[in-house]
């Protein structure tokens, strides 16, 4: 491979937890090492590299191990990450690596990697931690640091984005438009579908729903900016005259401990089903086909437009009716009564009453269902995805396909 063009990713998580969040990584690998060697650097986690993977990629892990279901090791490691950035920076120039991309929007990494690599730097710009962790008495700080990205994001060549939403935005604050590419996250179909026949009433009785429960699923990290405690609090009045509700969260993170004791509080404790860390996508899958209405949520704010969240994506694929927040990248592809409905993400009332709605009709769930399964088919086509990602990718590095 010696002589070959390369290209390097920087992720955090390593190439495992990244195929695992992108699920069009693996093919985008594969098929940029057709043409160029392909390097990852990122840290070390609990889950395991597959030999597909490292068939494909050059592994350059640093000594440093994250645990993504701990919120402060995921802190904590990710400044140390950020840190450690210049000396990734010089090993990618070391190896002769002619473009890099940060496939996530980290403060400070794109001004990073443009000071220490060079100008040849893509990155995603989508969940923002500026918005999601620099609030209250940070949010002075977040502000500045929103502003140190803009201004590194106006130099670089290409810009990937999950929502044209982001695309305008990103306009607005100076970044070239031709130098943003909106790309929707892809989706493995066989990984995420409809539940087998039969296997969704065995799915229900092991979860102990009966066939009366209507059952609304979120999955994904427990974040404050999810918005969980808004359901929780939305759900508990209408539990009195509709006892068959129930909310099914599947997935870990820093704000599960005060969700379960919200629920408490609230007496909706039985109603509620909290999971934690499932083993893989197969699992989440099957959860997922228990349920009859698909959540998404986010708290509102400003780069929660940015975005297609996982639990739309895969809500869609596994044939759920979406009750959605209405934010730009979701109301991009959720459509009022064709295949869901949008709600505001702080009008509780809204929420109720067209949660109400679908747990009222099931012919309507089936009809709002099949459509967002044939939506998510067209919006998040892997092969489609791997496309628009390679091309543009191998041009930055001056590669030809």
């Amino acid at each position: 491979m010696s002589g070959r063009p390369s290209i390097a990713f920087w992720f955090r998580y390593g190439p495992a937890e990244h195929a695992e969040l992108f699920h069009a990584m693996p093919e985008i690998w594969a098929e940029l090492a057709r043409h160029c060697t392909v390097h990852c650097f990122g840290m070390r986690t609990e889950k395991p590299i597959s030999e597909n993977i490292l068939r494909t990629v050059e592994w350059h892990p640093l000594p440093l191990r994250v645990r993504r279901n701990s919120g402060l090791s995921k802190l904590a490691k990710t400044a140390l990450w950020v840190a450690a950035l210049p000396y990734v920076a010089r090993r990618c120039r070391a190896l002769g690596v002619r473009a890099v991309y940060i496939d996530e929007t980290i403060p400070l990494t794109a001004g990073i990697a443009l000071r220490h690599f060079g100008p040849r730097v893509a990155v995603t710009v989508a969940d923002m931690f500026t918005d999601i962790y620099f609030t209250g008495a940070l949010a002075p700080v977040g502000r500045l640091l929103q502003r140190a990205d803009i201004r590194a994001w106006r130099r670089l060549p290409l810009v990937f984005t999950r929502a044209r939403n982001t695309r305008d935005w990103l306009a607005e604050r100076g970044v070239a438009p031709e130098a943003v590419h909106p790309v929707y996250d892809p989706c493995d179909f066989g990984l995420y579908h409809p539940a087998a026949p039969g296997e969704r009433e065995a799915v229900r009785a092991a979860f102990g729903y009966g066939p009366g429960d209507i059952v609304l699923a979120h999955h994904g990290i427990a974040h404050p900016n999810k918005g969980n405690d808004r359901i929780l609090r939305w759900l508990a009045p209408l539990l009195p005259e509709h006892p068959g509700l129930r909310f099914l969260l599947v997935g870990d993170g820093p704000e599960l401990p005060r969700l379960r004791r919200l629920a408490e509080e609230l007496g909706i404790a039985r109603a509620c089903t909290f999971t934690g860390w499932l083993p893989g996508p197969a699992d989440v899958c099957r959860a997922l086909g228990a349920a009859d209405i698909g959540l998404v949520m986010r708290t509102g704010a400003r780069s929660d437009d940015f975005h297609m969240t996982g639990a739309l994506v895969h809500s869609m694929a596994c044939g759920l009716p979406v009750l959605a927040a209405r934010l730009g990248g979701v109301a991009e592809v959720v459509e009022d009564g064709r295949n869901g409905y949008l709600f505001p993400p702080d009008d509780g009332p809204a929420f109720q009453t067209a949660l109400l709605a679908l747990a009222a009709d099931s012919a309507l769930r089936a009809r709002l269902g099949a459509a967002a399964h044939a939506d998510a088919r067209r919006h998040f086509d892997l092969p489609g995805v791997v496309r628009a990602t390679v091309g543009p990718l191998l041009a930055l590095a001056g590669v030809e396909a």
